[in-house]
Parts: structure tokens; C-alpha cells; sequence
């Protein structure tokens, strides 16, 4: 029987069996029932990790120094076998969120890079062979590679999703978060103009052919998505769903808010009705601080989150500011022991963050 088996085993890799794992494992599906997630038929609740090494191309020439050091590309040089295999053994990882460049992949915009989508689509290939769902993050902030651009979906978004979305189309192991945080408030107009906005991306990627899961971040920089699910329409069913970032910035200006009110107030309202998955958060002393009670609140979230079975993504793995690991050696997790309070950025980087929360997500 052995020799049996050590025969068929060499005939398989003779024949290709790696290429026949590599499609089986991209072959995973993400589907929603409702407001919960299930993954290849089982109920599902996503958690995972954010990387931000591919945020930009690697080198934009009308960019400032700052963009194209060493620094920049660190992240790049992290990504790989030993990075993947620690999101799923460290923080038993089942998605990865990866931050992709609006103005980019943008062909009327003055950093279009017609050679960043192959390295963005060698990342995502990276991720789904080792059986990891991908969230593509779609982001326009300064750090992507321009200052300024609209903080609210646009033109430039949609021109975006049509240079990357068409090779992404027939992968139900890849999910598309529209547009990274939004940054109007969510009162009335606000709503109006997000609604403006996401409509159309929908309804364009659905004429693509997108089958895709498609997430739509909420509103006061994806920190409130109360309200907002019923103003929006989508021509498949149980393909949408919301994305939340419930970092404390906010809440830490209310002073003696209690944290479940405060989850509660800003997207724990429709946490029960429809579908979310908290798509990036971390809490260190320079992001996302709320002074003394920072970790408190931290532990306070987890709970929450697990109780409403709402799926978590730590942000980030490759980030000085979000930081997850206090190495990229043993990719030890961070956590408070050391938490002193909040720092500002200028004055460098805390050891403290969410990483050994995450970790133990969701049976804090």
C-alpha cells in the first residue's frame, strides 16, 4: 500500500498536482445568507489582516522623496511566503485586506502606473493560493500617492475599479471595497452624496459582470454605517454589505461615553439587520488612542464585535502606526503591557497595539 501511495504521489506531481492545490484553494467561495457570511457552505466570520505594502506604485517619480525611500518599499520586501504564512499561524488569518492606489490605477490621473495592476494582481494571486479571501481595498488618500483628491467616491473611482476589477471578475474569493473611508459625516446630506457616489460604482461592476461580495465603508471616515444600508440597491441579492473602522477617535472626545453606547450609536444599530465586517482597526498610543482607557475600550470592542458577529480585520501588518507585530522576525503580536498613553506621531511610535487581541478574536 505504501509503495502504492508513494507512486500515485509522484505520478500527481508529475502531472502538476501543485497547480491542481493552488486552483482548488482559489476556488473558494464567500456568499452571504442574510447578514452572515459563510465561506464554502459553513458559516463564516471573517478575520484577517491589512497590508499596506502595495498602497502605491513602488517608485512615483512626481512624488515626494519621502515616498520613494527605502521605507516606502519595506513593506514590499516583507510580503511573501514567511508574511503570509504568519497572518494564518500567528492570527489564524482566513481573509487578507490589501490597500490598492486610486489615482494609480486611474488612467487620467498624472501617477497612472500601467505597470502597478500586474504587481497588485501578483499579490492577490500570492494571497489566494495560500487560501486566503482577498479584500481589495480601493484608497485615495494622501498616502496612495497624491494629497487632496476628493475624500468621497467619484469619477476617478469608478475609471479605477475598470482598470483592476475585470481580471478580478470571476474570483468569488475576492471582495471589493469600493471606496476607503469616506469622510463626510453621516447626517442628511452626507448620506445623500455616499449614496451618489457608491450607487453608481455598484451598478457599474454589476454591468461588468462582477459577482463579486461588495463592500461599501460608511461614512465619518467608515466610522458610522448606521442608516446607510437602505440607501443603496443592488441588482443581485445578498451580494452587499457594509465595512465599519471603529477606531476611537471620536469616542475619545466624548470623554466619559460608554464604549457599547458609542458602538452601539454609530454602526451597532444595523449590526444585526444586515451585513458587516469591520474591515480595518488597531489602537496604538499614535492611532486610534483614547487615553488611559484605551485598552479597556480596545477589550471593550472585541467583545462587541464578537457578540454582534462582526468580523474583524487588523490594520496593519506592515505599518509603523497600525502596528500589529513588534517584529518582523517572530511576528510576536503586540499587545498593552507597556501602554503609557497617547504619543504624538512626531515624537515616534509606541510598543503598544491590538495585535494579541486580534489573535485570541473571537473569544476575547
Amino acid at each position: 500500500m505504501l509503495k502504492t501511495l508513494t507512486t500515485l504521489v509522484v505520478y500527481a506531481l508529475a502531472i502538476g498536482l501543485p497547480a491542481v492545490l493552488s486552483s482548488r484553494a482559489e476556488a473558494q467561495d464567500v456568499i452571504l445568507r442574510g447578514r452572515d457570511f459563510y465561506l464554502d457552505g459553513r458559516p463564516w466570520l471573517p478575520k484577517g489582516v491589512d497590508v499596506e505594502a502595495f498602497n502605491r506604485p513602488a517608485v512615483i517619480p512626481s512624488a515626494p522623496k519621502w515616498m520613494n525611500d527605502a521605507g516606502h518599499l519595506q513593506g514590499r520586501h516583507w510580503w511573501g511566503a514567511s508574511e503570509i504564512a504568519a497572518l494564518k499561524s500567528v492570527f489564524g488569518a482566513t481573509i487578507v485586506r490589501i490597500t490598492v492606489s486610486q489615482p494609480a490605477l486611474d488612467p487620467q490621473s498624472s501617477i497612472y502606473d500601467p505597470k502597478y495592476p500586474d504587481e497588485l494582481l501578483k499579490a492577490f494571486s500570492d494571497a489566494r493560493k495560500a487560501g486566503l479571501i482577498v479584500v481589495v481595498s480601493m484608497d485615495a488618500q494622501a498616502e496612495n500617492g497624491l494629497p487632496d483628491l476628493p475624500c468621497m467616491p467619484n469619477d476617478s473611482t469608478a475609471r479605477a475599479w475598470k482598470t483592476l476589477a475585470p481580471s478580478l471578475l470571476k474570483d468569488a474569493g475576492v471582495i471589493f471595497e469600493l471606496f476607503n473611508e469616506p469622510c463626510r459625516a453621516n447626517w442628511d446630506q452626507g448620506r445623500k452624496d455616499w449614496a451618489k457616489g457608491m450607487q453608481p460604482l455598484i451598478d457599474m461592476l454589476r454591468a461588468m459582470g462582477a459577482k463579486n461580495i461588495l463592500l461599501v465603508d460608511g461614512l465619518g471616515y467608515a466610522q458610522s454605517t448606521n442608516d446607510l444600508f437602505p440607501l443603496l440597491h443592488d441588482a443581485i441579492p445578498n451580494r452587499l454589505a457594509l465595512a465599519v473602522h471603529p477606531y476611537f477617535d471620536e469616542l475619545a472626545k466624548e470623554g466619559a461615553a460608554q464604549p457599547d453606547a458609542y458602538f452601539t450609536a454609530h454602526f451597532g444599530k444595523d449590526a444585526d439587520r444586515y451585513p458587516i465586517i469591520a474591515t480595518e482597526w488597531n489602537a496604538t498610543e499614535t492611532n486610534g488612542c483614547a487615553g488611559a482607557r484605551t485598552p479597556a475600550i480596545a477589550l471593550a470592542l472585541m467583545r462587541y464585535l464578537q457578540a454582534h458577529r462582526i468580523g474583524l480585520i487588523g490594520w496593519g501588518i506592515d505599518s509603523g502606526y497600525g502596528k500589529l507585530v513588534k517584529d518582523h522576525d517572530h511576528y510576536t503580536p503586540t499587545d498593552y503591557q507597556d501602554f503609557r498613553g497617547c504619543l504624538d506621531k512626531a515624537k515616534g511610535v509606541g510598543p503598544s497595539g491590538g495585535g494579541r487581541l486580534l489573535t485570541n478574536f473571537p473569544r476575547n
